[in-house]
């Protein structure tokens, strides 16, 4: 097992319109996996809410199940989503509201589980001598920075539509921070570290503000036609990798720090932010599937509805995904 890092541009990510840039950027021709004669390409990004995958893949778990699989990292956002859209790869890591925004545009993607949540890896930074009460300017990257800011600027009392939103990808931000081109953003470390080592301050979490995230797995339903038994497998592969994440978070560390060149320290802060753990959807996590459909519609993010009946398959992982891998 492999790992692969491209690096399209983020305006490429964010645009959901341009699919195919997005996906065959870094990608090889996607006929050898679709057909079944090649490695499960897993999409997913570049930070370490993505441990589960890192750990399987450094671990052995992918095989010791039977499983050829490659995962191939990207710069996040909707790239990994897109990339199963384009068929250049099988299954990608996502969070909701990316997942929901790319399923607007690609009604055919389906969301098969949940493995992780938390209230606590989305961050809010401020820069020296700015005060929540004062914010005029945030930096924002599509999606669910963009959601969370929203959230938290009306639990301040500030109206969004007052506050100058400054598209950037996260990358991007620390340095925007420092110059003093925004007052803050919303978003997870590196990033946040980053910021705060060239002054800025953390002034609360996503949670503080009654704002979570999920991330799903996610597959095609052409693919998962035909192929609804190794995407079970899979599944309970990062379930067990996010088992084993959950409570020894210095060995995931060290398979976060091994797949991505971060520090060890860093990983290990940042694992303890996010619960992990697979399961299926629930009540609550369909509620909020709508309520950032609806708040994307009503920001023009998404020209028209998801239907969240259908893109998530809830489920799925009680029918599929029971007992150890086979």
């Amino acid at each position: 097992m492999t790992s692969r890092f491209c690096r399209p541009t983020f305006v490429a990510i964010a645009v959901l319109a341009a699919v195919t840039l997005a996906a065959t950027a870094c990608s090889r021709p996607a006929t050898t996996a679709a057909s079944g004669n090649g490695p499960i390409r897993i999409s997913v990004g570049v930070d370490p809410s993505y441990a589960p995958f890192f750990l399987a893949d450094r671990e052995g778990l992918f095989k010791a199940a039977g499983l050829d699989v490659q995962i191939v990292q990207t710069e996040g956002g909707a790239a990994g989503a897109q990339n199963v859209v384009a068929g250049t790869s099988e299954m990608s890591g996502n969070a909701d509201s990316t997942a929901l925004t790319v399923m607007a545009a690609n009604p055919t993607l389906r969301a098969l589980g949940v493995y992780e949540d938390s209230q606590r890896y989305f961050q809010v930074v401020l820069r020296p001598g700015v005060t929540p009460q004062s914010i005029k300017t945030m930096g924002v990257f599509p999606g669910i920075s963009l959601y969370f800011t929203d959230i938290y600027l009306r639990s301040l009392g500030i109206d969004p539509a007052n506050t100058k939103l400054v598209n950037t990808g996260p990358p991007e931000q620390p340095a925007l921070l420092a110059r003093g081109d925004i007052d803050g953003f919303i978003s997870f470390d590196p990033w946040i570290a980053q910021a705060v080592g060239t002054g800025g301050k953390v002034v609360a979490t996503s949670g503080d503000f009654g704002a979570q995230y999920s991330q799903w797995l996610l597959a095609s339903q052409s693919w998962l036609a035909t192929h609804e038994d190794t995407a079970a497998r899979v599944f309970r592969v990062v379930a067990d990798a996010a088992a084993i994440v959950q409570p020894d978070p210095d060995r995931a560390a060290k398979a976060v720090s091994a797949s991505i060149q971060m520090d060890p320290a860093a990983a290990k802060r940042t694992v303890t932010q996010i619960n992990f753990g697979a399961r299926d959807f629930t009540d609550d996590d369909i509620t909020r599937a709508d309520s950032l459909v609806k708040f994307f519609r009503g920001q023009n993010k998404i020209s028209g509805p998801v239907d969240t009946g259908t893109g998530i398959l809830r489920g799925w992982v009680t029918k599929h995904v029971a007992g150890p891998p086979a």
